[in-house]
């Protein structure tokens, strides 16, 4: 009841290429983040001055457009399935956008990191079994102000719900054990929140004032 109340008294989105990508991805079954996910990373730019991100998982370009769109800030975004990186490249040229995102078309766990320089706020959105293969990779093009932002982290409640599905299963508990990982960073200061589908901030605990 609470969360259909904010839905409701909330502020929608108006941008039109937005509103077309989201109805897009709903259409092709494409996992973008939540309303409130982006809201969330939106006023994170806008607390911390962020001017750099990294994110892990393009998709059709739907959060690293919205997020340039917010704010002055570059993007670079990685993505690995060719259908989606010629989709993204697609949509971020519609917004001409192309001179703040750069979209990467390979595998993030095979990027050079020491080739990307350093960031202000990376974004993990990927594949959720490797989480923790991609907090640990990037953690390392954080900038002095370095955040780290991890999305899908309750997993449509599955997290706390028995499931018999033995694939569906492992990828749970996959998530279950970068959860208690990421909390247990003594380098970061992390809060899991239950915000869309569940995410954490982790915060270099040497930023901290």
């Amino acid at each position: 009841m609470i969360k259909e109340y904010l839905e409701n008294i909330n502020i929608k989105e108006t941008n039109e290429q937005l509103v077309s990508l989201k109805s897009y991805a709903l259409t092709n079954n494409v996992p973008i983040i939540t309303d409130d996910g982006i809201a969330f990373i939106k006023q994170i730019i806008n607390i911390k001055g962020v001017k750099k991100v990294l994110e892990i998982g393009t998709a059709i370009g739907y959060s690293s457009i919205n997020m340039a769109l917010y704010s002055d800030c570059t993007i670079t975004t990685i993505e690995r399935d060719n259908e989606m990186y010629d989709k993204a490249i697609e949509n971020i040229k519609n917004g001409n956008l192309q001179d703040r995102i750069t979209v990467l078309n390979q595998d993030a766990l095979e990027v050079d990191e020491s080739t990307l320089g350093k960031f202000d706020l990376i974004f993990i959105d990927a594949a959720k079994a490797q989480s923790i293969k991609f907090f640990n990779k990037y953690k390392t093009c954080l900038n002095n102000q370095g955040l780290i932002i991890t999305d899908n982290l309750l997993f449509h409640d599955l997290v706390v719900t028995p499931i018999k599905d033995r694939n569906l299963k492992q990828l749970v508990r996959k998530i279950d054990t970068f959860n208690k990982f990421v909390v247990e960073q003594m380098d970061f200061d992390t809060y899991i929140y239950s915000i869309g589908d569940g995410m954490s901030l982790s915060i270099k605990k040497d930023v901290i004032k």
